[in-house]
């Protein structure tokens, strides 16, 4: 494609419409930070699968033909700037990754456009402002960005993925936060507790300095986990109650599978991607496509979507001009199942030899051809006239009624050789 790779100009100005007035919304406060749900481990799995799952694939510009409707990629300077090089100091792949940890986490996603560049735009410190004029749609809009200075940037300078949604942290905040605080309660048990942990009891009562130096001595002695086995010697009087303190019988293993479960639904992947226990499929194969279809397309489709708005022409739109990814890697089979489809689409002639070569990662052969079955023919439904592909023979007879001196109705064939 010969058209050159531009984006808009970012005004000097800073000249507003004071006819129209700002719309402001307000988003729910989340109750947990980004930080502090990136440390939950099942929550990190999560979002690290389907970002980097995503980062990986390439996006590629295509063109729809009009006359057969075929797809075809168009080679761009755009493509370039999507898979390789974003800019100066940012690959592709870093880029991609972290918008859709924006999509995931805030329900947005920010691109900044600059000399034909895209640099990323932490959700979390931009702000938007649309301005109305008619007091119920939006004319305008502008975007806020706190960075190391505040900064007002236009529509044509921001690319936003917007999935519609305030993001996992919203709605997803308060199982984050009980995650994040049974593993602080775990790691307080573990780290302080004293094993055995039970209960001291006295045969007469103790002052409260002797309760103290008790306490003192006991931690000194028994507390930590570099102190676990080791043998408890009491002195004359005391008793000690072991308390129980096995995961099981707390409910911690029960309350942390079900913690799992409810962050697997916060991100709709299948549980058996962050919980090998939980696999219900027969193949990997079966598990990618569920986590494709269900968890990554409707991603993609928001960022296919977003590039096709924002970074083609209005020519480019009316000539069927889209982005899209490339998602075979996700489904990527055995090396045996790739094999039997590849020979199953040859054998049925929807792939030619050098195409079935191809997606073997192989170098096609100086010939190529379609692979024809004698045993079928093609029969014309209106005509009944019979072809056989293979042996080049057309047969152009027509089937038509006839009544005898009888009146009886019988078939001839009318052959038009």
């Amino acid at each position: 494609m010969a058209n050159p790779f531009t984006w808009g100009k970012r005004k000097t100005s800073n000249e507003r419409d004071y006819f129209s007035a700002a719309i402001y919304s307000s988003r729910p406060a989340s109750i947990i930070t980004e930080e502090q749900a990136m440390q939950i481990p099942a929550v990190k799995a999560a979002v690290d699968l389907i970002s980097n799952s995503i980062s990986t694939l390439p996006v590629y510009l295509h063109v729809e033909n009009e006359i057969d409707q075929s797809i075809e990629k168009v080679k761009d300077s755009r493509v370039n700037v999507l898979n390789h090089d974003s800019n100066k100091f940012d690959t592709a792949q870093a880029i991609k990754r972290k918008i859709v940890v924006d999509y995931l986490l805030h329900g947005v996603a920010y691109l900044y456009r600059k000399d034909g560049n895209l640099h990323h735009l932490p959700a979390k410190n931009v702000q938007e402002v649309p301005y109305t004029e008619d007091d119920i749609t939006p004319s305008k809009k502008e975007f806020i960005y706190n960075g190391m200075s505040t900064v007002t940037l236009e529509e044509s300078e921001v690319i936003v993925i917007d999935s519609a949604t305030y993001g996992a942290l919203v709605g997803g905040g308060k199982i984050f936060v009980q995650a994040s605080h049974q593993i602080d309660y775990s790691t307080s048990l573990l780290s302080n507790s004293a094993v055995p942990s039970g209960l001291l009891k006295s045969a007469s009562r103790l002052t409260d300095k002797a309760i103290k130096n008790l306490r003192e001595s006991w931690d000194s002695l028994y507390q930590g986990l570099s102190k676990v086995g080791k043998t408890i010697i009491l002195e004359e009087g005391m008793d000690f109650q072991p308390l129980s303190m096995k995961p099981d019988e707390m409910g911690l293993k029960e309350s942390n599978k079900h913690i799992v479960s409810e962050i697997a639904r916060v991100f709709n992947i299948p549980e058996s991607l962050i919980n090998s226990q939980a696999n219900k499929y027969n193949s990997l194969e079966a598990n990618n496509i569920s986590f494709l279809q269900n968890t990554l397309t409707p991603i993609i489709t928001a960022i296919e979507s977003a590039f096709d708005k924002q970074l083609l022409t209005d020519t480019e739109k009316q000539l069927g001009y889209f982005f899209r990814f490339d998602t075979s890697e996700i489904i990527r089979t055995t090396e045996k199942e790739k094999i039997e489809t590849v020979s199953a689409a040859l054998n049925k002639s929807l792939i030619s030899f050098n195409e079935a070569r191809t997606k073997l990662d192989m170098k096609p052969a100086s010939t190529d051809y379609y692979v024809l079955s004698i045993g079928n023919a093609l029969m014309n439904i209106e005509t009944g006239s019979l072809t056989i592909p293979n042996m080049g023979v057309v047969d152009n007879k027509q089937v038509v009624n006839a009544t005898n001196e009888n009146g009886i109705e019988k078939q001839q064939n009318n052959s038009n050789e």
